[in-house]
């Protein structure tokens, strides 16, 4: 019986003499990559909790129609929270607000990286919308137009087109508006279906193919 002792304690110091030291540092390995990814996780919450905590602050100044002491807060935002969902949507209240005060160029420059930042989620053709607002209402019809390019699917469509059929009839091709406005008809519903029917029969219905 100790003879076999003996020969399973020779056979375990060969193994490990083998393969101990793959093991050690497998250990250790696995041990940092769960350390790590505790503080990974553990620096998100603090980044998310101060984007939480800055967007907030944002609202509150533009309650109290602080619009420039809002701006300088988004702009801190953008920069140390720039992924965050709460950075671009402080950046939208922020940029509509610029917009009701007459400041459309900056309002449209704030969307615009919204656009970049949350690139090909909703937030961006949110922001892309408003960005042709904002450059429309600057009187930038051709860079307006533009901004609009691709057309998102879903349910942003319809908007898109009938910003588009707007810009167009601004621009003076009646006929292009009509024909943005029809297909708009096509992807709205509800109240808003109404209002893109009255544009269109504004200027004649439908063009023909």
């Amino acid at each position: 019986m100790a003879y076999d002792d003996e020969e399973q304690l020779e056979a375990l110091r060969h193994w490990w003499a083998r393969y101990g030291r793959g093991v050690v540092i497998g250990l250790v390995v696995a041990l940092v990559v769960v350390l790590g990814y505790q503080q990974w996780q553990s620096w998100q919450s603090r980044q998310l909790a101060a984007a939480s905590a800055d967007h907030a602050a944002v609202l509150a100044a533009l309650d109290q129609d602080e619009v420039e002491t809002a701006a300088n807060r988004v702009a801190i935002m953008q920069q140390e929270h720039g992924q965050t969902a709460q950075a671009a949507l402080a950046t939208l209240a922020v940029a509509g607000a610029l917009v009701e005060t007459g400041a459309a160029e900056q309002a449209a420059r704030q969307l615009a990286w919204v656009t970049d930042a949350q690139a090909g989620t909703a937030l961006a053709d949110i922001a892309r919308l408003r960005q042709g607002e904002a450059l429309a209402a600057a009187g930038k019809t051709t860079a307006a137009l533009d901004v609009l390019q691709p057309l998102p699917d879903g349910q942003l469509r319809g908007r898109f087109l009938e910003l588009q059929g707007d810009l167009q009839q601004m621009a003076g091709d009646a006929r292009a508006a009509a024909a943005a406005y029809a297909d708009a008809l096509e992807q709205t519903t509800g109240q808003r279906r109404s209002l893109v029917e009255i544009k269109l029969n504004n200027l004649g219905g439908a063009p023909e193919s």
